[in-house]
């Protein structure tokens, strides 16, 4: 829809043949309102992959049984190796009005009842308030790294120093409580997140 709601999205991945609009089609209309998103195209046939140029498309993957995995993950990398974890930006619109924010300069998410608190940057501890609950900013920032570590607050895993039981430690000295119920999940993405940045 509008350039706010895109501007959440790294890549879009769309099916060429969709009911009503088609792939080609709803592409074009997303660059006119982004032109920064990655976009990918799935179809069963080679004969639209030229279509793709048209929109700067990284990817068209076939639906294939045998191969589809592998094109997809391919795609994937191709899509890691274009992005720089530290220049992404997201547009949300606050209670102050639109702000775009580094995603790296978002500490963590804490929640306030129907509303959710991103807590900006140590120095300033600047904070800004979203009309939307923690779990549907959970859903979207966990793309950007993030991780749920109680229905209270989500953090952002690279401003993550270190991780015991039940606890974290933020490269300021915050601690941040885990839950029980989470550990698991936070230890698993966290021990992921540092293997692939080391």
């Amino acid at each position: 829809e509008d350039k706010v709601q895109l501007d959440i999205f790294d890549l879009i991945i769309l099916d060429v043949e969709m009911k009503g609009l088609n792939g080609i089609a709803a592409a074009k209309m997303i660059r006119e309102k982004n032109d920064k998103v990655q976009i990918a195209f799935i179809s069963a046939h080679m004969c639209y992959s030229t279509d793709g140029y048209h929109v700067r498309a990284i990817r068209y993957i076939l639906k294939d049984k045998d191969d589809f995995e592998k094109y997809l993950q391919e795609c994937l990398d191709r899509f890691l190796e274009t992005i720089d974890q530290n220049e992404r930006e997201i547009t949300l619109d606050f209670t102050i009005g639109k702000r775009t924010l580094k995603v790296s300069d978002i500490v963590y998410l804490r929640s306030s009842g129907n509303y959710t608190v991103f807590v900006v940057s140590f120095e300033s501890q600047e904070t800004y308030l979203l009309r939307s609950t923690l779990k549907k900013m959970t859903d979207i920032m966990q793309a950007f790294d993030f991780v749920p570590v109680s229905s209270k607050e989500t953090v952002n895993l690279c401003h993550v120093r270190s991780l015991s039981r039940y606890n974290m430690i933020l490269d300021n000295g915050t601690e941040i409580s885990i839950s029980q119920k989470k550990y698991n999940d936070v230890y698993r993405t966290y021990t992921l997140f540092r293997g692939k940045n080391l």
